[in-house]
């Protein structure tokens, strides 16, 4: 009984596993070609490559977390290397304040921390709220008091007790304010 080599790089295609089983086993006879060993190929070679598009998609995955835990972890970092200069402007205050007779230097080292602080807070997006002598907005201040007043309308604000600050277009501190009521009436 004669068998037939078929080559390797045949018997990777449909073609060759064809063309290895029409081979009679004399080696004369062509067979037609076998449907069952045809479709049992193109199985396994649709189930390899759903194995490696699953382990890709897999390591995407994996990829992606790890960047996403990453940019969360390290968001804040161009702020960081902002506020560390604010921290050395402090460091050169109190040193300055250590000498005696250097107010003047202690209260210019202060304005330096404050400026630097309120620029590094404004360049990332950070902006405070006016609100003084402004119609009250709930969405933007927080009312402490209404207090009577002849020189304004009802509902404006007439006192700002602390600043309101917005990052970008989110309030993330309202202003606390009093506000303006109407007089009450005199007897």
């Amino acid at each position: 009984m004669k068998t037939r080599n078929v080559p390797t790089d045949q018997v990777d295609s449909p073609q060759g596993v064809a063309a290895s089983a029409a081979v009679a086993p004399s080696g004369d006879a062509v067979l037609p070609p076998d449907p069952l060993a045809e479709l049992q190929f193109k199985v396994t070679k649709l189930e390899d490559s759903l194995l490696r598009a699953k382990a890709d998609f897999q390591n995407l995955q994996r990829t992606t977390a790890l960047e996403h835990a990453d940019a969360i972890r390290y968001a804040n970092a161009e702020l960081m290397k902002l506020l560390v200069r604010v921290v050395d402007d402090f460091e050169r205050s109190l040193a300055a304040a250590s000498k005696p007779d250097n107010l003047q230097a202690v209260v210019e080292g202060v304005r330096l921390v404050y400026e630097n602080l309120r620029k590094a807070l404004v360049d990332h997006g950070l902006e405070s709220i006016d609100a003084l002598h402004r119609p009250f907005d709930p969405k933007v201040h927080e009312a402490l008091l209404h207090q009577p007043s002849d020189e304004y309308p009802p509902g404006t604000v007439i006192e700002q007790i602390a600043k309101g600050y917005r990052l970008r277009d989110r309030v993330i501190r309202p202003a606390k304010v009093i506000v303006a009521k109407e007089p009450e009436p005199s007897e």
